[in-house]
C-alpha cells in the first residue's frame, strides 16, 4: 500500500480508504514495574495512552515486563479490544549492591531478536518505532535504519550519577549515547537535559517530550481533594504523634524511588525541628533500608518513612495532604514528581540542579533550596514555612504557581507529543524513503545494506560478549529470566541458565530465585521428578562451570575455523 503521512492518526491507502497508524514500542520497563523504574514506566504508559486514545494508533508493546498483572484498567481494556498487542520478551535481571535490582530487555537473546525481526522485517507495517534506554540500543537502531522505519529513541536517565557507572559500564554508556545518531529523532524529557547531553556527548537532540500526567487523577482540580486530603493529613499526624512529634507547623513530603542518587538522607537533616517530613516510596537497593529506619528508630521524631510504592490515587492524595514537596536530588532529568506536585496544588522546594531547572523559578512559582548545606537549607525551609503555605500566602509569595499548575493540567499531551516528536520522525522517514523520497535512491539503498550488514555481524559478536559478562560478573550480577514477559517488582521471576546449551542439559524450565518449585498442573513426572532432578543438578553446577564450558566452546569454534580458513586461502590461491 502507498503510505502518505497525514496529521492526526490516519494514512491513505490505495483505494481512498483509511488505515490506522501503527507503533512498535520497545521498552525495558512498563507498569507494574515501578520500584526501580517508576518515572520511565509511567512515561511509556502515558505514551501508549496518548497513541491509542489520543491519536488512534494501534500499539505493539515489546517488553520483558508482565503487564497483565498490573492494576491499570486501561491496559487490560486495550489488550481486550486489540488496540494494544503485547509481545512478551526475554529480560535480564541485574542486581547491584549500590543501585538495587533492575530489569532490562536483552537484545542479544535469540528469542527477542527473532521477535523483533519478525515484526520489522516480515510484517513491515509499522509507521514508527519508539524505544527507551534499552541496553545496546545501537543494534535495534541499525535494524530499523536498514528497514527504513521511523524511530524515536528517548534518553530518560543520566546514569553518570550512579555509583555503578564506572569502567566498562561508563564505556557502554558512551556508546549508548553515540547510537542516537542512527535514530530519526533523539528525544529527551527537558530542554535543560537536552542541552547538557548535546554538549557532553556531541549527539543531536531533536525533540523534547511534553510534561506527562500518567493518570487522570492529576488532571482534577485541587479543590476536589480537600476533604480526602484532610483525612490523610490526620492519619499522618496520628502516626507522628505516636512517635513523639506533636503539632508540626508544616508537613513536607518526599515521594518516589528510594535510591542513593535521590539524596533523601539530606532531607531529614534539613527539615526544621518544628516541621515534619513524610517519606513515601520504596526500592530494591540497600539504601531503601536506611531510609526506612530514618524515623523514630534513629531518634528523628519528626520524620515518618512510609515504605510503599503509591498508586495514582494514593500519590495524588499524598500531594494534597502535604504543605510542601521537597527533593534534594541533583540527578533528575526532569522530575515527574515536581510536575505532579504542581498539578496537585502543592508548591515545591527542590535542589537547583539539572531537570529541576526546567519549570521551577525561584520565588516565582516555587523555591530552590541547596540541600548540600544542612544549616542553610534548614534556614531556607524555615523562612518558606514562616511566609505561609495557605492559598493566599502562596499567591503573594509565588504568584505564578497556580497558573503553572493549571496550564499543565489542561495541556493535551497527545496533541503536543504528536507535534513535537512523532511527526518529526515520520517526516524524516518520508524524506529518506527510497521511492518518493528526497535522497539518492541508490545511495540510500547502499546505506541500508551497510546498516544491516553491521547489525548482523555485531549481533553475534556482542551476544558472545554479553553472555561472557553475565556469567563472570559478580557485582553487578546478572540473571536471565526464564519465562518471556515475566518481570515483576518482587524479583521472584524464574531464571534460566545464560547459555541455551545448559538449558538443554539441565532443563529449560525456569526456577525461582529462591530455588523453590512453582506449582503446576502438568503430569507427576513433569511437576515432580523432572523438576527435582533439575534442581539437584543446579546444586553442583555453578557459574564457574558455565564459564569453563563457555571458554571450551570458544576454543573449539576457533580451532574449527582455522582449517576452514586455510582451505579457503588455498582455493583463493588456485583461483588466482
Amino acid at each position: 500500500r502507498l503510505r502518505l503521512v497525514r496529521p492526526a492518526h490516519w494514512v491513505l491507502v490505495r483505494g481512498g480508504g483509511r488505515s490506522e497508524m501503527k507503533a512498535l514500542v520497545v521498552v525495558n520497563c512498563f507498569p507494574p514495574l515501578l520500584k526501580n523504574a517508576g518515572g520511565v514506566s509511567k512515561r511509556y504508559l502515558t505514551l501508549c495512552r496518548a497513541l491509542i486514545e489520543g491519536l488512534g494508533w494501534q500499539v505493539t508493546l515489546v517488553t520483558p515486563v508482565n503487564i497483565r498483572c498490573g492494576a491499570d484498567p486501561d491496559v487490560l481494556r486495550w489488550l481486550h479490544e486489540g488496540r494494544m498487542l503485547h509481545v512478551p520478551a526475554r529480560g535480564v535481571r541485574i542486581h547491584s549492591k549500590t543501585d538495587g535490582v533492575a530489569v532490562f530487555l536483552d537484545l542479544f537473546s535469540a528469542v527477542n531478536m527473532s521477535l523483533l525481526m519478525r515484526e520489522l522485517c516480515l510484517k513491515r507495517d509499522y509507521d514508527c518505532v519508539f524505544m527507551d534506554d534499552i541496553a545496546w540500543r545501537m543494534e535495534l537502531l541499525l535494524l530499523t535504519r536498514a528497514m527504513g522505519v521511523a524511530t524515536v529513541v528517548s534518553t530518560h536517565t543520566d546514569i553518570t550519577h550512579m555509583p555503578s557507572c564506572k569502567g566498562v559500564v561508563k564505556l557502554v554508556w558512551n556508546l549508548h549515547m553515540m547510537s542516537a545518531h542512527l535514530a530519526s529523532v533523539h528525544a529527551t524529557v527537558s530542554q535543560v537535559f537536552g542541552k547538557q547531553m548535546a554538549k557532553t556527548y556531541s549527539v543531536p537532540v531533536n525533540a523534547v517530550w511534553p510534561p506527562i500526567l500518567w493518570s487522570p487523577e492529576f488532571r482534577s482540580e485541587p479543590s476536589s481533594w480537600t476533604e480526602r486530603a484532610a483525612a490523610q493529613r490526620r492519619s499522618w499526624l496520628d502516626q507522628l504523634r505516636e512517635q513523639g512529634c506533636t503539632d508540626p507547623k508544616a508537613i513536607m513530603l518526599f515521594a518516589g524511588r528510594w535510591s542513593a542518587e535521590k539524596r533523601i538522607h539530606l532531607l531529614w537533616d534539613a527539615v526544621p525541628k518544628d516541621c515534619a517530613l513524610v517519606i513515601c516510596g520504596d526500592s530494591t537497593s540497600d539504601y531503601a533500608a536506611r531510609v526506612a529506619q530514618a524515623g523514630a528508630e534513629s531518634g528523628r521524631k519528626n520524620v515518618l518513612p512510609l515504605r510503599k510504592m503509591l498508586n495514582a490515587p494514593e500519590l495524588r492524595l499524598a500531594y494534597a495532604a502535604a504543605d510542601l514537596f521537597v527533593s534534594a536530588s541533583n540527578f533528575e532529568t526532569l522530575g515527574n514528581t515536581v510536575i505532579e506536585a504542581f498539578c496537585s496544588g502543592t508548591p515545591v522546594a527542590v535542589q537547583p540542579a539539572q531537570g529541576h531547572l526546567e519549570f521551577v523559578k525561584d520565588g516565582v512559582n516555587s523555591w530552590f533550596v541547596d540541600f548540600s548545606d544542612p544549616d542553610e537549607s534548614r534556614a531556607t525551609l524555615s523562612r518558606i514555612v514562616a511566609s505561609g503555605l495557605d492559598e493566599k500566602s502562596l499567591a503573594r509569595a509565588i504568584p505564578d504557581f497556580a497558573a503553572l499548575g493549571k496550564s499543565i493540567r489542561d495541556a493535551d499531551f497527545a496533541k503536543e507529543f504528536d507535534k513535537a516528536v512523532a511527526q518529526k520522525a515520520l517526516e524524516i522517514a518520508k524524506r529518506k524513503a527510497i521511492i518518493g523520497g528526497e535522497v539518492n535512491a541508490l545511495f540510500e539503498a547502499a546505506k541500508r545494506v551497510a546498516c544491516f550488514s553491521v547489525f548482523f555481524v555485531m549481533w553475534f559478536i556482542l551476544r558472545l560478549g554479553t553472555r561472557f559478562v553475565f556469567v563472570t560478573s559478580s557485582d553487578p550480577s546478572f540473571a536471565v529470566l526464564g519465562k518471556l514477559g515475566s518481570a515483576v517488582d518482587d524479583g521472584n521471576s524464574g531464571v534460566v541458565f545464560t547459555w541455551p546449551c545448559m538449558r538443554l542439559l539441565f532443563g529449560c524450565d525456569s526456577h525461582t530465585g529462591n530455588g523453590s518449585l512453582s506449582p503446576t498442573d502438568r503430569s507427576d513426572y513433569e511437576s515432580h521428578y523432572k523438576a527435582a532432578v533439575q534442581q539437584e543438578m543446579r546444586k553442583w553446577f555453578k557459574p564457574k562451570h558455565e564459564l569453563a564450558l563457555m571458554i571450551l566452546t570458544i576454543t573449539c569454534l576457533f580451532t574449527g575455523c582455522v582449517p576452514f580458513l586455510r582451505v579457503f586461502s588455498g582455493v583463493a590461491d588456485v583461483a588466482a
